[in-house]
This record gives structure tokens, sequence and C-alpha cells, in this order.
């Protein structure tokens, strides 16, 4: 019986010191002790259990053997070991050591050690410094040279610490926290940036501006390249960013840290971009049809635009043609109805008479003559309304090709005068055949008889035109004064602006 009694105060006490232990601290812990395992062997020798039939008594001999004592350290030593283990635990904010944090729990009395600092006034200072410049590095100005150096006889000398960095970062220690370290700021070359007593720029910059400072690096004709690997901007070329040129690099990099690639502000790929470019975003955001070159292209704005300096107009890195045809020398699938747009660069490697935006890029501006390059409502990003069809309503005057073309070459019947004959070449005698093809019952649309991009023939005449989805030929032959067609949907005719021949002569 005896046996069992002890497993029984065995458990319990188990149970009860987890319990205690939770639930108190050290005092409370030990006064409940006392008291709960009072009340157990009070219970165990007074209870009547269903596996005996009579009271039993706990002799005083057996008390004894429970040592409070000891029960008492043992917890006291356990209380300890969960303190221990929550201070070595602990972490401290990544911008301060963890033994700076030490330093400042544990105060020491140092006042009598430290040293009275020795002012330098500003006329006593050495001959290099004088004349002062604009702009005094606080310290320096103060006459606080012992922040930064050693001091003996009233005159700076060594740097208190060897580490330039851990100097400056005494004053600038959680400024630099981000992704990417320009890289000075990684090495701890703050000084190749910035002069520690005193310059003639804001910030204490070793250069007259901000611009010229980031060239001292990356120009390409820099004797730095090293330093800035392949980084380089070319600022000699003739069309340049606005924001470098009327404020500074800052206006898109951050000088120190950033949490994008080449401490960009913003995502290079486009946020940063339409930050500035309002203009723009709309067409890049919410137009009906979108240029794939900007949305879902790899770099975005940077698949057709140096953010720096070019030769072209719009920051292209290339001339207008060239960068559409970057993409634009396969077929390419539509985003706009998914169907397949032809390979321009061999349509116009094939077809030598260009139309003039296309041939003349420098004045017209290339594709974007026409095109919208970010996004349009227009099919095709087309800047106006251009007519998918073989037939069209040309009574809207608005018609995009009349942007260019005066639209009394579709209005005027006749041309009896001869200072309008550069109004068309395509009549016979007098008899304006703009006008009758486009006014008939059915009035053909520009592009039934026009290539909008390129032809073997003159006045971007047609090999082949389109209708209801069949290719079939115009049959051009040109002559000297005029020419003739053969195409589906007519017997051939001719035309001739000296001696005409009539319709279907």
């Amino acid at each position: 019986m005896k046996q069992h009694i002890g497993k029984i105060i065995a458990i319990f006490f188990v149970l009860i010191s987890v319990y205690l232990f939770i639930s108190y601290d050290v005092s409370q812990k030990l006064g409940r002790f006392v008291v709960v395992m009072g009340n157990i062997t009070h219970a165990l020798q007074n209870a009547k259990h269903a596996y005996e039939e009579e009271f039993f008594e706990i002799s005083d001999d057996e008390l004894k053997d429970i040592n409070i004592t000891k029960m008492a350290k043992e917890f006291k030593s356990l209380i300890d070991k969960k303190k221990e283990a929550k201070v070595v635990g602990s972490k401290a904010p990544s911008e301060i050591q963890a033994d700076e944090i030490r330093e400042e729990e544990i105060p020491t009395h140092d006042r009598t050690r430290a040293v009275k600092a020795k002012i330098v006034k500003l006329e006593d200072l050495p001959d290099k410094f004088k004349p002062l410049k604009q702009f005094l590095h606080e310290p320096f100005k103060m006459g606080a040279c012992q922040i930064c150096h050693t001091s003996k006889n009233n005159k700076p000398g060594e740097l208190v610490k060897k580490n330039i960095t851990d100097i400056c970062y005494s004053c600038h220690k959680t400024r630099y926290t981000k992704k990417f370290d320009h890289k000075p700021v990684k090495d701890g070359k703050c000084m190749d940036c910035h002069d520690p007593h005193q310059a003639n720029t804001k910030s204490l910059l070793k250069s007259d501006s901000v611009n010229n400072l980031c060239m001292k690096c990356h120009d390409q004709k820099s004797t730095f390249k090293a330093k800035a690997k392949k980084q380089f901007v070319d600022m000699s070329l003739g069309v340049k960013h606005k924001p470098i040129v009327e404020k500074s690099c800052l206006e898109c990099h951050d000088a120190h840290t950033a949490d994008h690639k080449s401490l960009l502000n913003f995502d290079a790929k486009m946020d940063l971009c339409l930050d500035c470019h309002d203009d723009e975003k709309e067409a890049v955001t919410h137009s009906k049809f979108k240029h794939g070159g900007v949305n879902t292209s790899k770099k975005r704005c940077l698949e057709c635009h140096d953010p720096h300096a070019t030769k072209y107009k719009k920051l292209l890195k290339i001339d207008p043609v060239a960068t559409c045809l970057n993409c634009h020398d396969k077929e390419v699938k539509s985003d706009e109805d998914g169907g397949m747009l032809m390979n321009m660069k061999k349509h116009l490697e094939e077809n030598p008479n260009w139309h003039k935006p296309i041939k003349d890029f420098k004045k017209e501006g290339g594709c974007s003559a026409c095109h919208a390059p970010h996004g349009s409502d227009n099919f095709s990003i087309l800047k106006k309304s251009f007519t998918k069809n073989f037939y069209a309503d040309l009574e809207n005057k608005d018609f995009f090709c009349f942007e260019c073309h005066t639209e009394k070459k579709i209005t005027k019947q006749f041309i009896t005068n001869s200072s309008e004959h550069n109004i068309t070449g395509f009549r016979d005698g007098e008899v304006n055949l703009h006008y009758l093809h486009v006014n008939d019952r059915k009035g053909r649309s520009c592009k039934a008889c026009h290539d909008e991009h390129a032809s073997k023939y003159n006045n971007l005449i047609r090999d082949y035109t389109d209708f209801n989805g069949v290719r079939f030929p115009l049959r051009y032959i040109e002559t000297t004064e005029g020419g003739s067609c053969a195409p589906a949907c007519h017997k051939k005719f001719g035309y001739d602006r000296v001696n005409p021949v009539g319709i279907g002569q």
C-alpha cells in the first residue's frame, strides 16, 4: 500500500509542479506548494478509496522524505536558465550593433575621463583651407576637429579611426540600408564624392555640380572607367534627357542607396518614366490598343529609349525606323485581333519606293508619323482612324490620309488649270480619276490601290490588293504620262495626262 501511495504522490507532485511553474513567480510557487502538498497529504490520510477497506496513515518518517528546500532550489535553477535563454536569443535592431545596446544598458561614470575639446578657430586654420569655401562641414565650421582627428598642440592630427566609414557613420549611422548601394558607399569610400571639410557645392561634393561629379566615373571618356563598370553615359550627344540638363542625375537616381537597380527611385522599366511623362501615361495604361513593345516587352520603355542622351529625337537608341524594325523583322502576332503582322523589314527591302515618313524619318518622324508608339484607341495603334475595308465612305474629310494629302485629290472632279496639276497625277486629261474611284456608288478606300508602307512602283501602287481575304493582282503598268491596270474588279483601263484615252480605252 505504501508503494502505491508513493507513486500517487509522485504523479501529483509532477502535475502540481508544472502548474505552479507556469502560473506563479518563485515566492508564490513555494507558498502554493506547501499549501497544496499539505492538502494532498491530508486527503490521502483521510480519504477512503475503492481499492481498500480501511483508512491508512502516513508516518512522520515518510513526510520527512519530502525535501522542500531541494525542490525550491530546483525551481530557482529552472527559472534562471529560462531568463538566460531569453537574453541570448534577443536581437538588436539592424541599424545598431548589439554591443552598443549592452553599453547603453550598463551606464558608466566616465565624465572625469572625457577629454576637453580643443576648439580650433577658423582664422587659425592652415593656409591650405583658405580662402574658405561656400559650404562648410559642420564640425569643421565649429572648429571641432577632434570629432574626426586626434589633436596635438591645438592642431588636428591623425584620424581617430583608420576606416573613414567608421568616422562618417558615427553621425550618418542609419542612412544607407536599402537593397542596392552605390559602389563607393559599399566600399566605404565616402571621400570619392565628398570633401570632409568644405566645398562650393551642397553636400560637400568634389565637383561644381552633381552631374559633373557623376561623369567623373560614368563618362565614356572617364579615366575612372573601372569604377563604373559598363554604366557609361555619353553626354556629348545632341539629344539629352531634360531632367539631366535642367536639374541633375538625382531626379532619377539616388546617390547612395535604393531599392531598385541602378539606384533608381522607382522601377526603371516603366514606373519611373510615367512619374514625369503624364502625356504618355494615358496611352500606355488606358488605350484600347496597347503597343506590345511597351506593355509586354522585357525592358518596357528602355527597349526603345535611352534614359540619358542619344543622337535621335525622343531619346531613341537608334533611328526611328530601325527602332521599329528591331522587332518587326519577322512576322509578329497582333495583340489587337490575333492576326499576323507582316515582316516589315523584308517588305521594305523588297520594295524600294517608301512612304515619305519612312524615307525621310529625320523630318517626318518615321513610323510614328502615323502610328502612336505607345498605344491608341484606333486599330493598328494609328494616331487617327484609317479604314480596314476595301470600300469606305470618305465624306468625312477628317480621314487620316488627309493629314498630309490635300482633300482636293478626291473632291475636285476636273483638273482644268495647269497650276493644279500637283493635286494628282492620276488623271485622264482633265478627268480626276481619284474622284471617279472614291465618289462612285462604292467608294474605294486608299488602301485598295496604295500600299501605306512601300511599293515597287511610284506613288505606292500596290502589286496585290486584298478583297474579302483574297489577294489578287492589280496588273499596274506605268507609262511616261499615265498607265493602266486590270484588277479583278474591272477590265483593263488606261489613262494619259496629256493625250486622254477615255474610260475603257
